[in-house]
């Protein structure tokens, strides 16, 4: 069986948390969450979940808190013990990577980087305020470097910011960049599509169209989960935007309670930056309240529909175990 050590970042991480999710539904205990992931276990305190950031719904407090072998982790290592050694947010969990760096190699090291920012690892401005880290290993030379949120930005980080951004679609792509995206746990997803009663849920993203929409608010509406996902089910379209980073698991939190995602100026977003797949076949792109308001009263039942079976679809496409097999196919392991 593969086995694979996961260097858990501190504190929550959407792209993280859901990855080992997926990792941990599929090979169980021979994934080693190092340090342990707490707060991804049902037996994480209910009082501390509810401070985790998104008030704790939809990725926390799901995962058996089965055995785990998290002893001797330095000596495994050194010896080849792993298939798999993921770093799944280098940002935050660089330090290891350089301690444990010469025993990593190309075939058993996965980079994740599901920031927020385009910066990648090493050119952001924390390393460029501190002169000791300008010659640290670049870890995108050497290691599979999976990015959430790669635009042009990002290449124009690794020319110093010196080029202007459209100058940036002709510069070279580091040849060891792959894409990565959020994940939602399957057992989040509706199985039958539910009953509408309303146009839009409570919690509406969009500034400009809470103010439109009476009941609404920017803010979170919920106290618990359920409430939320019930609001989402009795709800036709869901309103979604780029936030710090384009990608975002309302996103998927959206398409899972099936309703249908509305995406502000989505058709801005580069391609090689998540969320991926999610376009007109699977949900409504608008530039504004009229515009989508436009579309919504144009848009007949058979539409509706269609449309909202192919967001379900896509994010079917999207759960963490899917995540999770996508990655080790990549290094060729067996699931």
């Amino acid at each position: 069986m593969t086995k694979v050590l996961f260097i858990s970042p501190y504190g929550e991480d959407y792209l993280a948390d859901g990855l080992l999710h997926g990792l941990r539904s599929l090979l169980k205990e021979n994934v080693v969450d190092f340090p342990k992931c707490a707060h991804l276990y049902k037996n994480y305190v209910q009082e501390s979940k509810v401070k985790l950031y998104g008030n704790g719904f939809t990725l926390y407090g799901l995962l058996e808190d089965i055995p785990v072998d998290r002893t001797e982790i330095d000596f495994k290592i050194r010896n080849g013990f792993f298939d798999l050694i993921i770093f799944p947010a280098i940002f935050k969990n660089f330090g290891l990577f350089i301690e444990f760096l010469p025993y990593l190699n190309f075939r058993n090291t996965a980079i994740i980087d599901g920031d927020d920012t385009p910066q990648p690892y090493g050119y952001a401005g924390k390393w460029w305020r501190e002169p000791k880290w300008w010659f640290l290993p670049k870890a995108h030379q050497q290691f599979l470097y999976f990015k959430r949120e790669w635009t042009l930005e990002t290449i124009r980080h690794f020319w110093f910011k010196l080029p202007p951004v459209f100058i940036c679609k002709y510069l070279p792509t580091p040849r060891n960049f792959r894409t990565i995206s959020f994940s939602i746990p399957e057992e989040k997803i509706v199985k039958n599509l539910p009953q509408k009663t309303k146009l839009f849920p409570k919690h509406i993203v969009d500034v400009e169209i809470a103010k439109r929409i009476p009941g609404s608010t920017t803010s979170y509406a919920f106290e618990s989960e359920a409430e939320y996902y019930s609001d989402l089910q009795t709800s036709k379209f869901g309103i979604t935007t780029k936030r710090s980073g384009w990608d975002c698991l309302r996103h998927y939190e959206i398409a899972a309670n099936g309703c249908v995602p509305c995406f502000r100026n989505l058709d801005d977003k580069p391609k090689t930056c998540a969320p991926h797949g999610l376009n007109r076949n699977n949900s409504i792109i608008y530039q504004n309240y009229d515009d989508l308001m436009r579309q919504i009263d144009n848009i007949s039942e058979e539409e509706y529909s269609r449309l909202r079976l192919a967001a379900l679809a896509w994010v079917r496409e999207n759960t963490t175990i899917q995540r999770a097999k996508n990655l080790l196919q990549i290094f060729k392991l067996d699931v």
